[in-house]
């Protein structure tokens, strides 16, 4: 998700393993409430309802032998240069990215901390026998803070809008090749109300159809916040930057907003659903994100993440404030050198080959990474769906000889007539302009080819990359998942998508997986053999997958810091939001600043 310009990536049949809800062949329907995810069981079930929020504010407390705050006060920053709209269906990219935005309805499902898909909104789900057709029952008794009820109709309403051109919204590329109708209605050749989103039977059951079978769409709905149907009629859909037309069905509701300083949220007492918020009043601090650490050091915040190489240097040196350090998985990405493999030298398998062994991935993680990254030989990343990091590590794996070898079978002995290369940046993090200088001067010292580092801002980059032929032959860049699935991730590589790669195998492969409504594992399987021809092809090095680094104050307490089964102890994705368990599990513990 943090992935600015996925709109370039493919996505037309975004397909999720399906921890939520498996479709039984014999049955013929799937219902929520049982699923399968990395081999584990998991039960649907609502969290505690709010009325219970003293009970497990205490429990909290007691299992983190910690004692609540008076007033439970969590302050986090965002850049004030990106904090426009507080809405996932208002504006992606345009949104706080911590704990600011999507704490004013809730979804239809929700991720827990073991990545496991729960109710939420909806208190239950089935497809149709040809998985075309999915229907979700809305839990009864939510409700906005202006008194309305939710029901379906806020659903189809926010979809609706969304999938209006002229509203323009930043997202459209996520449903495309998934909602019947929705590419149509953003073309202007139906109406919106034609789109595959409607009520059901009656006002608490919605309903969904779709362009292919998709048994990943009950997953794929973590990102469903809806908007107020009445708000929307009555403000439009920026109804919730302003305190005084704000409309909330979550936990919280917006209470303050002062430009470039300060986004300030309440408890909404109004609040009937199965989230019970812990924290009293969330304050967003907005300022530039090279403040962030001063802001930190001084207890102005509670919490941050992706610090600069620099501040975590200051930060590992001091034994107090080394316990404050969290590694979490984030968005799984992986980070990785790409080539336009339809343009010479490297539309020669053999070149690339050559540079996946010439990089020593081990080093980079030694010496520069530390907690921020893992070595990658594959696209997906350790803990995700279909991972086979140890099944496919030494197609790409370092032996510089060989790197060698293969440079000369194509004809550059010692890189001897290789042209000078260009490897291009997206507005790269401290972090990342590093590992690529690292990338480079091993390319340089294993192969004797010249590699030039140059930067570019992230529109500039993703319209580069995205031109059609590329206009990016060498490039270093990250892609993170959207939601658990292996084809979210494996469909970037899709011939026609991101890339110039096009591989006809592998997009049979993909799509295969994707579409098939037998084991869980056998589909498992299916794209763990899709990948291997990804990674055997080359188009691309892996060099890492980032594990997200974060700074918790020792006060900000409760059970999103435990170890989950991967031994992740750290603010799950998709952090402070009702798509995740984390605002039923965190609170402030006494020892803080006066707030």
């Amino acid at each position: 998700m943090t992935d600015n310009g996925r709109q370039g990536a493919i996505t037309r049949d975004v397909i999720l393993h399906n921890p939520v809800t498996r479709r039984t062949v014999l049955g013929g329907s799937v219902t929520a409430g049982l699923g399968i995810f990395g081999g584990a069981m998991m039960r649907g079930g609502a969290l505690a309802a709010p009325t219970s929020t003293s009970r497990v504010l205490r429990q909290r407390a007691q299992d983190a032998e910690a004692t609540p705050a008076a007033h439970q006060v969590l302050v986090v920053p965002d850049d004030a240069s990106v904090a426009k709209v507080l809405d996932f269906y208002v504006r992606v990219y345009e949104r706080p990215s911590d704990a600011g935005s999507d704490l004013f309805s809730e979804p239809l499902v929700r991720l827990n901390r073991e990545f496991e898909i729960l109710p939420a909104s909806a208190e239950s789900w089935e497809g149709s026998e040809d998985g075309m057709t999915w229907t979700f029952k809305i839990r009864e008794g939510l409700a906005w803070s202006d008194g309305n009820p939710v029901t379906a109709n806020d659903w189809v309403a926010t979809f609706q809008n969304s999938a209006n051109p002229e509203e323009a919204w930043d997202f459209t590329w996520y449903f495309q090749g998934v909602i019947k109708n929705w590419s149509e209605a953003l073309e202007g050749t139906v109406g919106v109300e034609e789109i595959g989103v409607h009520v059901g039977a009656n006002e608490y059951e919605l309903v969904f159809e779709t362009v292919a079978p998709a048994p990943y769409l009950p997953a794929m709905l973590l990102y469903s916040n809806p908007l107020s149907a009445a708000g929307l009629a009555a403000n439009g859909s920026l109804y919730n930057t302003d305190p005084a037309t704000a409309i909330s069905a979550g936990p919280y509701i917006l209470s303050e907003w002062v430009p470039d300083q300060q986004i300030t949220y309440v408890r909404n007492e109004a609040y009937t659903g199965t989230l019970p918020g812990l924290v009293d009043e969330i304050r967003i601090k907005l300022s530039s994100k090279d403040n962030f650490f001063a802001m930190y050091q001084a207890d102005e915040i509670d919490f941050m993440r992706n610090p600069a190489p620099a501040a975590l240097t200051i930060m590992q040196n001091d034994e107090a404030t080394a316990a404050e350090i969290h590694s979490g998985v984030g968005d799984f990405p992986t980070y990785y050198v790409f080539f336009d493999v339809t343009q010479a030298p490297f539309d020669d398998l053999k070149v690339r080959q050559a540079w996946s062994h010439a990089i020593d991935r081990d080093a980079i993680q030694a010496s520069i990474l530390g907690p921020n990254g893992v070595p990658a030989y594959s696209w997906l990343a350790p803990g995700f769906p279909a991972n086979n990091t140890e099944g496919l590590k030494e197609i790409q794996a370092f032996d510089p000889e060989l790197a060698k070898s293969l440079l000369a079978e194509a004809g550059y002995p010692d890189g001897d007539g290789f042209p000078t290369q260009e490897l291009l940046l997206r507005a790269p993090t401290p972090l990342e302009e590093t590992v690529s200088q690292a990338i480079a001067a091993m390319i340089k010292e294993n192969l004797n080819i010249d590699v030039e580092v140059v930067s570019q801002d992230s529109q500039g980059f993703m319209a580069a990359l995205t031109a059609k032929p590329t206009q990016i032959p060498l490039g270093f860049v990250r892609y993170g998942m959207d939601f658990f699935d292996p084809f979210n991730m494996l469909s970037v590589w899709l011939s026609g998508g991101r890339h110039s790669w096009e591989n006809a195998d592998f997009d049979t492969a993909v799509r295969a997986a994707a579409e098939f409504l037998g084991d869980t594992e056998e589909r498992i399987e299916m794209f763990k053999d899709a990948e291997r021809i990804l990674v055997e092809d080359v188009p691309a090095v892996f060099i890492y997958h980032g594990t997200e680094v974060q700074f918790i104050k020792p006060w900000v307490a409760g059970e999103f810091k435990e170890p989950d089964s991967n031994g992740i102890a750290a603010m799950h994705w998709p952090n402070f939001a009702t798509m995740s368990t984390v605002p039923a599990e965190l609170f402030i513990a006494e020892g803080g600043p006066e707030r």
